[in-house]
This record gives C-alpha cells, sequence and structure tokens, in this order.
C-alpha cells in the first residue's frame, strides 16, 4: 500500500491534505487535515471549503472562510474512517471555492491518495463466476468487480475469457452498463474487457451471445453471434483505447446496441446489431480476456465498477 499527497491547482493558493495515521488501511478511523495557504499576490474573498471522505461525492463538512488575506493560512481537520471493503485508490480530499477579485470563481482542489492492492478474494450472492481461460481469478471490492485472467482469444474460433454473471438478469427490454476503470498486466494492445450477454454465458453455443469491450490500446469492440453457434463473427468498433469508460448493451428483444462514452453523459452509438438467438431473459455480466495467443503466459488483472442491469 503507498500513499500520495497530491496539489492540483498550481496556479491558485497551496491546499494540502495529510491524514493521521499517514497510511490508513482499512477500517481504521480517520482523522483528516486540509491546510489553505493563500500565497496568492492577491486577497481570496468569500472562500469555502469542501472536505470529502472517500467514495463520496458531497461534502462531509462545508465550512465558510469568508475574505482571506495574502498569506493567510487555515488549517482544518475531520474524523472520517477508511471504506473497510475497497481497493485501488482511495482519496481524502479537499476543494477551496472563492473569488479572485470578486467578480469571477476559482477553485483548489487536493487529495491525499492512499493505494490499496487488489487481492482475488471472490465473489458474492447474487454474483457467478465462470472461465475458460487459464489462471483466472476473482474479487469484488464494495461496487468493484476485478477479474485476473488469461485466455487467447474472445473470436476467431477461440472463445477464451474469464467472467463474472448474473443469470437470467437481462429481460428482453433492457440495458446492461458497466465502467472500465482499468486493465493491467500485459502488454498486448488487443487485451479487453468488458460486459455480455447469452442465453447462458458458461455455454455460448446456446445462443444470444453479445460482447461489447475496451481494448488495451485499439478502441471498443462490439462483437455478436449471428447464427447461434457460440462464436464471436460479427465486429464494430475501434477508435482510441480510454481508461476508464462506460460501456452499455441495450436490448430490445433479439436487437442489440452498444454505445461507449468516456463521461457518463454524452452516448456514442457504435452499433446496432440483430441477435436472432437470444431468446428469453439473458445472462449478463463482465468478461476480460488476455488475448494471449501471440503473447504466451500473459494475464491481465481488469476492474469494473457499478456493473447494473435494469429493465428499460
Amino acid at each position: 500500500m503507498s500513499s500520495l499527497n497530491t496539489r492540483t491547482d498550481t496556479l491558485g493558493p497551496t491546499l494540502t491534505v495529510t491524514t493521521e495515521p499517514a497510511e490508513p488501511v482499512g477500517g481504521d478511523d480517520v482523522t483528516a487535515t486540509a491546510v489553505l495557504v493563500n500565497d496568492c499576490p492577491f486577497p481570496l474573498r468569500g472562500a469555502v471549503l469542501y472536505l470529502v471522505d472517500p467514495g463520496s461525492v458531497t461534502a462531509h463538512r462545508t465550512i465558510p472562510l469568508g475574505d482571506l488575506r495574502r498569506g493567510a493560512k487555515v488549517t482544518r481537520s475531520w474524523r472520517t474512517s477508511m471504506p473497510a471493503d475497497v481497493a485501488g485508490d482511495i482519496a481524502f480530499t479537499a476543494h477551496a471555492l472563492f473569488d479572485v477579485d470578486g467578480r469571477s470563481a476559482d477553485c483548489a482542489r487536493a487529495a491525499k491518495t492512499v493505494s490499496v492492492p487488489y487481492e482475488p478474494n471472490g465473489v458474492r450472492d447474487p454474483y457467478r463466476t465462470f472461465t475458460t481461460a487459464d489462471g483466472a481469478q476473482f474479487g469484488q471490492y464494495g461496487s468493484q468487480l476485478v477479474i485476473w485472467a488469461g485466455g487467447a482469444d474472445l473470436s476467431g474460433g477461440r472463445d477464451e475469457k474469464a467472467g463474472i454473471l448474473l443469470p437470467r438478469s437481462a429481460a428482453a427490454s433492457s440495458v446492461v452498463q458497466v465502467k472500465t476503470v482499468g486493465l493491467t498486466g500485459s502488454g498486448n494492445p488487443s487485451a479487453k474487457y468488458g460486459i455480455a450477454v447469452a442465453n447462458d454465458l458458461t455455454a455460448p453455443e446456446k445462443g444470444g451471445y453479445a460482447v461489447l469491450t475496451m481494448s488495451q490500446s485499439y478502441g471498443v469492440e462490439f462483437m455478436t453471434d449471428s447464427d447461434g453457434d457460440g462464436h464471436l463473427d460479427t465486429w464494430a468498433g475501434g477508435g482510441a483505447s480510454t481508461h476508464p469508460a462506460w460501456l452499455r448493451l441495450v436490448r430490445a428483444g433479439t436487437t442489440c446496441t452498444a454505445y461507449s462514452t468516456t463521461d457518463g453523459l454524452a452516448w456514442h452509438e457504435i452499433a446496432r446489431v440483430t441477435v436472432p438467438s437470444a431468446s428469453g431473459a439473458l445472462d449478463a455480466g463482465v468478461v476480460a480476456s488476455a488475448v494471449n495467443l501471440n503473447y504466451p503466459g500473459t494475464t491481465v488483472r481488469a476492474v469494473f465498477d457499478h456493473f447494473t442491469v435494469e429493465e428499460s
């Protein structure tokens, strides 16, 4: 585990965040402290300090500071905790909002980031796991799902992947969505991770098979099985790879429409494809493959967040 204090606004006042203990572990009670120093050549007017807990999108405390003269220093602490069931980068964050001349707003942001390693710890109900790839392991941390996997390919007749699924969760009209957080562990640009649906994801030859992935370096890939034999034989996609990104599959009977976005707001339609063999409620899940046919022995670690399956 490692920690880092970052200041992201180099033109504004100096804002830092520290924690006690300095390197908290899961479940620890933590005192986080924000220090704001106005080292700008002008006063800060109407300053407000926002103190944000790890994983939160709203402030734990909102503190009006008023006007801060040049050289002023403000220190504020808040009691919080290190989440118990998390991994990856965990941030204790402070934001300062202020006016620089009474007419225009500006801000500063700082975070104390603690990096907690991902370790395979299995998944909990209602999730199930499956694999046709070597070296598959799985983990679940809060809203995040993690897959470690090898695998030669996801198409071309070699459907080798590992996955975490929700059985029979994708109704005839449904939306399957996930945030692809990061893909590490392999230098293979074709490695990929994303979402999949099928009549039975553990046996794609039963039909209804469609996969939407983000590759390590070759952009999004939307692949489907057009004849129900369990092999992905259609393709659409390309473009730049983005990590993280959001992927979405919208099912309407036998039609699957794939979308992606980098900001969760402006969705780009990749393609709309008919999957004739899709029938009834489909399995939906997240999948990963190292696509290591030309990179033998390599594996990947794929991290997903906020996987959801909803009726539309």
